[in-house]
């Protein structure tokens, strides 16, 4: 195999940085995350709060009391809680329940990219207190990341029919690995991510594994066996590519070289030293 690179950010210089930062670093960091989470909110509710009177006003002008006194209920429980969730949203009118679950989609969408985006600096701040022996300040930051990611992204399976990037799934088993095994652990999905090295499985001869990385560092192992497809390797000037035949008239093929985006399709069995996908297949 070749030589694998190293992540971006060195484990020295994560530990000099996290050293140098308070012992509440990774609790301010989720603070920071769920003050934003709470101006979203604000702002969501808000619009949806002008969007009921709205509504409410268009069904008193089509003299529709029903409906117009739905709306005001509604206005009068946003009033008092503050809030709105799937247990809120009402069967009639049709046209408050669209309005609720368009809000909540959006609240949602907001919401688990404000937690994305700060999820790999927690991470990094539990990996580097861990290296350097500060074992209950590392747990302490994995609890905030329990809490942050519990407490606002559900856990939801992974669409078959949808690419996962390799870095979401990387940082979804640094985050929580029994959580990510609720999201991916034997699921068929397919992969996207930069080729960071390749080898014959040592371990059996039966097997050809491709490493796949992505920009912030780890790796996912994906494993082709030989009873499926024929794998070479080829010299072109300084670099090594793989050919990948599948086994059958209509199987294609395709060329694999080190720091091409490929996707791969794969089941996933969870972390073992890192990330692994069995039974795997190119997608053309």
């Amino acid at each position: 195999m070749k030589r694998l690179l190293s992540p971006p950010l060195t484990l020295a210089l994560m530990i000099a940085t996290v050293c140098a930062q308070t012992p509440n670093a990774g609790e301010a960091e989720v603070q920071k995350c769920e003050d934003r989470i709470a101006n979203v909110w604000r702002d969501a509710l808000g619009k949806y709060d002008d969007a009921l009177t709205d509504l409410q006003l268009g069904f008193q002008k089509a003299a529709d009391l029903e409906s117009a006194l739905a709306v005001r209920t509604e206005k009068a429980r946003l009033a008092a809680d503050s809030t709105l969730a799937e247990k809120n949203v009402v069967p009639e009118p049709k046209s408050l329940r669209t309005l609720q679950t368009q809000t909540i989609a959006r609240m949602q969408e907001f919401t688990s990219q404000i937690v994305n985006e700060t999820l790999p600096k927690l991470i990094d701040y539990k990996k580097a207190l861990t290296v350097a022996g500060k074992l209950d300040e590392a747990l302490a930051v994995r609890s905030a990341i329990e809490r942050l990611q519990n407490g606002y992204v559900p856990v939801v399976r992974v669409d078959q029919k949808s690419v996962v990037p390799v870095e979401t799934i990387l940082t979804a088993y640094a985050a929580d690995r029994t959580r990510a095994d609720k999201i991916y652990k034997g699921q068929r999905i397919v992969v996207r991510g930069v080729v960071g090295g390749f080898r014959a499985d040592p371990a059996d001869a039966k097997q050809y594994l491709v490493y796949l990385t992505s920009a912030s560092g780890g790796w996912l192992q994906c494993s082709f066996t030989a009873a499926d497809f024929q794998m070479r390797e080829e010299k072109q000037f300084n670099n090594t590519i793989v050919i990948i035949t599948g086994k059958g008239k209509d199987a294609g093929t395709v060329r694999v070289q080190k720091g091409a985006t490929v996707e791969v399709r794969g089941t996933c069995e969870g972390m073992d030293e890192m990330v692994r996908l069995v039974k795997s297949d190119p997608v053309n």
